[in-house]
């Protein structure tokens, strides 16, 4: 774990193996995985509770690898589960089939994006990265604050601060976006992430339109949202990428906010499990319920804090609880920073935090409108393999 890694540039082709990049078939579950492998299925029933449930969070984005032999035998296979975590299929030296859950290698770097208008924002900032997640972040973010189709004009800028994953060189996961600033007309446009995770304008302002609220009243948490955690007694990764609030068997459970029911069934991990998309794209999930309020159905629309099931221990789960979670597309992201919020402005302490970040962004947007940097776009290192510094041995990933 504690192990250097260097890039190494080799061909595809590498000890008579070959390296085949896949993607996770939407819909697909792993056990149905497993079999068009033709892989024993004891790999998804010799897994604990967590694992198993974990399988059925893998994005159907996910960019997928699978090392094949030369005699078309498969060594290993890589399965992102979410942007810090993978499973990993490979073949031991007695010729049998395992499976671990492991941190998924990549860099972090600390991006500004300065650009000016030439046709719209999402063009324009897909042109400049490559990123449509930050193209789509950017219009989201000032969604209802500017039209994009009546108010840009040529040649007006904008920019983005942002942290950027990349695995093997390449875009990976969600970028977190910091801030981003337009002007039109003369007149600036800013939005800063505070240290809440929300956005907030200039005065302090929250910005996001749709709140959420909690899905059971009087709720206490009992375990909290994580994408990667070592487990010091077992000594292995783990993921919980939901929220669990305990709670009586039967207890009501609601809907965190208006939409219409994306799936109503039953899941082998989660159970009996609703999932709710809603009008700003977040899709929520509410796992392990005991059954569904009649009427219930794919296609429902369901207000905010209606009626939709009940607490129950159906599927994997050590007892009673809701099992409650919220996806960006097909990706998991923390409940909680997504809950209702007063959003009046800051005071006292958190006002003083929110005006140095407010601050140290402003200083930024002013450097990149002063020097104008021209964003280069980054090279393809697809062949990349990762050598261990001490044996110098190849590590196919």
């Amino acid at each position: 774990m504690g192990r250097i890694f260097l890039f190494l540039l080799l061909p595809i082709l590498i000890f008579a193996s070959q390296v085949k990049p896949f993607k996770w078939n939407n819909g697909e579950s792993f056990l149905t995985f497993l079999e068009h492998k033709k892989l024993p299925l004891s790999l998804y029933y010799n897994m604990d509770k967590e694992d198993q449930k974990l399988t059925e969070d893998i994005p159907y984005t996910a960019n997928c690898q699978m090392l094949i032999s030369s005699k078309n035998t498969i060594k290993q296979i890589l399965i992102p589960v979410n942007d810090e975590l993978q499973l990993q299929i490979y073949l031991t030296p007695k010729n049998r089939y395992s499976m671990r859950v492991i941190p998924i290698v990549s860099e972090t770097y600390k991006e500004v994006l300065y650009t000016q208008i030439s046709s719209v924002p999402y063009d324009d900032i897909l042109q400049a990265t490559g990123s449509k997640n930050l193209a789509s972040t950017f219009v989201k973010m000032f969604n209802g604050r500017v039209n994009f189709k009546k108010d840009l004009k040529s040649g007006e800028p904008l920019v983005i601060v942002y942290e950027q994953k990349y695995r093997q060189g390449k875009l990976f996961s969600m970028p977190e976006v910091s801030g981003a600033m337009i002007e039109i007309g003369g007149t600036r446009y800013a939005l800063y992430r505070h240290s809440d995770g929300r956005f907030y304008d200039t005065k302090g302002a929250q910005i996001e339109k749709f709140i959420f609220k909690l899905p059971i009243l009087n709720s206490r948490i009992t375990s909290g949202f994580t994408k990667s955690r070592y487990h010091p007694v077992l000594h292995r990764y783990r993921a919980h990428v939901g929220v669990d609030f305990g709670a009586r068997p039967g207890t009501q459970i609601l809907s965190t906010g208006d939409g219409k029911v994306s799936f109503a069934g039953y899941s082998n991990g989660y159970g009996n499990t609703i999932k709710i998309h809603h009008s700003n794209g977040l899709t929520s999930l509410y796992a392990h319920q005991r059954g569904f309020k009649p009427g219930i159905h794919v296609g429902s629309s369901v207000k905010q804090g209606e009626l939709i099931g009940f607490v129950g221990s159906t599927g994997l789960s050590s007892g009673p609880h809701l099992h409650f979670g919220m996806y960006d597309g097909s990706t998991p992201i923390n409940p909680m920073g997504v809950m209702k919020k007063k959003t009046e402005g800051f005071s006292g302490k958190e006002q003083k935090v929110f005006v140095a970040i407010r601050s140290k962004l402003d200083r930024i947007f002013n450097e990149k409108l002063r020097t104008k940097p021209v964003k280069r776009r980054g090279y393809d290192f697809q062949d990349t393999y990762y050598v261990d510094k001490d044996s110098f041995k190849v590590k196919v990933f």
